[in-house]
């Protein structure tokens, strides 16, 4: 009997211990992705700009700009302004004070838009998503970003989302009772992109030919 003891006293120690392991790795495991967005716009100066925003907070802000070398600005969180924005701030190479304005009140995620603010240079807005692709960083990759933030946007709200990102309504290349397209340009830059509407919605983006 007492065998008997010692074997069920052993067992309902290691069963314990084996649950308390489990909770110890429930515990301390990660258990969240690295949560990512990128915030692309484009200064009247023509630098391009990418805010990073990583795991709840924006980072750093990437600079280019054709035959300049690229830059990058740290961001840290300042303060949050009365209508509950969060305020980062820093500096482009060591000179010229940086403002980064959250819009989205800190619930960013695509499509989300921020406000940069440079001396001297003045405002840009951003938008976010999931691409890392600046809006200066060739045709190809500012194509990629504009269709991966108009897919599915509703025409009108195309039309802003465009002129806040520094392009200009150039023509109608077509239009139909369903479809539509359009040509836009970046501001000071030969690149296009035909933006091609479906029954008042964006359906595709394409490098313009």
């Amino acid at each position: 009997m007492a065998i008997n003891r010692m074997n069920l006293k052993g067992s309902i120690i290691a069963g314990l211990t084996g649950v308390g392991l489990c909770v110890t790795e429930a515990v301390f495991s990660p258990a969240h992705a690295t949560q990512q967005f990128f915030c692309p716009g484009r200064m009247s100066n023509g630098w391009n700009y990418t805010a990073e925003f990583v795991n709840g907070r924006f980072t750093q802000i990437r600079w280019e700009r054709s035959g300049q070398p690229p830059q990058v600005t740290t961001l840290t969180f300042s303060s949050t302004n009365t209508a509950g924005q969060p305020i980062y701030r820093g500096s482009f190479q060591a000179a010229t004070a940086i403002t980064l304005v959250d819009l989205s009140k800190g619930n960013v995620g695509v499509g989300s838009e921020i406000s940069v603010g440079a001396e001297e240079w003045g405002w840009s807005r951003g938008t976010c998503g999931t691409s890392s692709s600046s809006g200066g960083s060739g045709s190809s990759s500012s194509t990629s970003t504009v269709r991966q933030n108009l897919l599915g946007v509703e025409q009108n709200q195309a039309r802003d989302w465009l002129q806040q990102n520094n392009f200009f309504f150039v023509q109608t290349m077509e239009h139909t009772d369903a479809r539509v397209i359009e040509r836009w340009k970046l501001v000071d830059m030969s690149q296009g992109v035909d933006v091609i509407i479906v029954n008042g919605n964006v359906s595709d983006v394409v490098e313009a030919r």
